[in-house]
């Protein structure tokens, strides 16, 4: 073997598992609401794949599309050498991941100020902050062909109509979710959280998200609201409440909140509000960030409904509505 392919190799390795690292620390961290060191963790792992990617033609294991497949069905056994630290190696990535180290010690996300928009070269990996250079200072990539991870899109990117009708879907869905269930396993905790607080827990989070479009769309560019917004933690006083009230709730609130959303202009969906974390973000933000909260907890709850169900011995799994969850990214 080589001098070179035995570098390539090393390569292959450390970005892998860089990759995965980085990747599995993001979706931690949206999974605690740290939305900024999710962004900058993504970014990362982005790096590393690119590399990997690199390394991984360079050592020849790509060919046409039949040839990979034979590649696949033989079995794909790269040898692996040492590969040293996989992450935190480059002079910025420190910077940015010492920045998060201190927001960290303070119990708190990434500020908007403490960090830019961060752009990944698709072609080397290189990692870029703030307002991108017109081509890849490392290999001359033009910025058409680099990657973004920006705040205005750390929520996802659905559009207006997509927002809408997602957010159509959720009362039906929520209604099938908890049907049949007596009033015990409806207020009954799994892993700390009943299906009647959750269901109180969207509602609070349904009006938290009419708020701050509301301000949107009648002020020009609104200081939204910095405190985070309530939290399922919160929501324990829902377990003494009826199902039917609480459902009635949502729906009601729901349809506030749609009757806003339904109709706007695209104008409208782009009129932006300044957010302490994520900095000047579009309606569209936001409505991607209601969209994506309520797809993880629907699929917790059926999660849930089929755990309480499991233990009584009468499996009816629910199936959500097709298309019903986004490829989008996880926050709440």
């Amino acid at each position: 073997m080589s001098g070179d392919e035995t570098e390539q190799r090393r390569l292959l390795c450390s970005m892998s598992l860089g990759y995965t690292a980085y990747h599995v620390w993001a979706a931690q961290a949206r999974r605690e609401r740290k939305y900024n060191i999710a962004r900058l963790l993504e970014a990362s792992s982005n790096v590393k794949r690119v590399r990997a990617e690199r390394a991984f033609r360079a050592l020849g294991e790509v060919g046409n599309t039949a040839t990979n497949i034979g590649r696949a069905l033989a079995g794909l056994e790269p040898a692996t050498v040492a590969t040293g630290p996989v992450t935190g190696t480059g002079t910025l990535s420190r910077e940015l991941m010492s920045r998060a180290a201190a927001a960290l010690a303070e119990g708190r996300d990434l500020l908007a100020e403490e960090l830019g928009d961060l752009y990944v070269c698709g072609s080397c990996g290189e990692l870029m902050e703030g307002d991108p250079p017109a081509v890849c200072p490392a290999c001359g990539t033009v910025r058409e062909g680099f990657l973004s991870f920006r705040a205005a899109e750390g929520m996802g990117i659905l559009g207006p109509q997509s927002i809408v009708k997602k957010l159509e879907q959720t009362p039906a869905t929520l209604r099938a979710l908890v049907s049949g269930l007596d009033d015990e396993l409806l207020a009954y905790p799994v892993g700390g959280r009943s299906l009647k607080e959750l269901v109180g827990h969207l509602t609070d989070m349904d009006v938290v998200f009419r708020e701050r479009a509301w301000l949107i769309l009648e002020t020009d560019n609104p200081r939204l609201p910095s405190a985070h917004p309530p939290t399922i933690a919160r929501a324990a006083a829902y377990r003494t409440q009826p199902m039917a009230d609480l459902l009635d709730a949502f729906q009601t609130s729901r349809q506030q909140t749609l009757g806003l959303l339904r109709g706007l202009t695209m104008a409208a969906w782009h009129r932006t509000g300044y957010h302490l974390y994520f900095g000047t973000i579009p309606l569209t933000h936001q409505g991607n960030w209601v969209v994506e909260h309520e797809r993880r907890h629907l699929v917790e709850m059926a999660q849930i409904r089929n755990d309480l169900l499991t233990q009584r011995h009468e499996e009816r799994p629910i199936v959500l509505p097709h298309n019903l969850v986004p490829e989008v990214l996880e926050g709440e």
